[in-house]
């Protein structure tokens, strides 16, 4: 050995701290049970919007139909026809209406409490919405009136609703 030798240190084996393993944080479950309180929540205010969002639209004759009417008894749906022609009953100072619906020769009477559209009349195209009864009566709680275009209209021809035929302007021939 040198005197240099002596100066110099002789490298040693160091130790090198270790990192003390980590404590599991307490709070790691806690973002699932947020978003199951929100999933939750979601699906409760689904279940209430459901008893409306789940409404059948049928016609009038797909209603009517025998083997059909014991189906829709009692369940809140949409039904469509036309406004029979002289059907239309108002009980005066109330809103109480009574009236028929029809398509393909098939009727529905159907009571209604309310205001109804301005383009309610006979042969208008309506939508009703409301609940059928065990004695074949629909009983409404809302009334939507299409809008007749000239070409779509329904016009009255010996007591029946003819569409497609709209009444001419007076002195206008097409």
């Amino acid at each position: 050995m040198t005197p240099d030798d002596l100066k110099t240190p002789v490298p040693t084996e160091t130790a090198v701290p270790v990192a003390a393993p980590r404590a599991r944080r307490r709070g790691g479950y806690s973002k699932y049970l947020v978003l199951g309180g929100l999933a939750l929540l979601i699906a409760g205010i689904a279940s209430t919007f459901r008893g409306s969002a789940m409404v059948y639209s049928k016609y009038v004759d797909e209603v009517t139909r025998p083997a059909e009417r014991a189906r829709w008894v009692g369940r809140t749906l949409r039904v469509e026809g036309l406004v029979v022609p002289a059907s239309i009953e108002h009980r005066p100072g109330t809103r109480d209406f009574r009236f028929r619906v029809t398509r393909n020769r098939a009727e529905l009477p159907v009571t209604y409490s309310g205001i109804v559209p301005d383009t309610f009349r006979d042969c208008a195209g309506v939508t009703v919405r409301g609940v059928l009864g065990a004695d074949g009566v629909f009983r409404s709680d809302e009334i939507v009136a299409k809008c007749p275009s000239k070409y779509e209209a329904a016009t009255v021809v010996n007591g029946e609703c003819i569409v497609g035929l709209a009444p001419e302007a007076p002195g206008r021939r097409m």
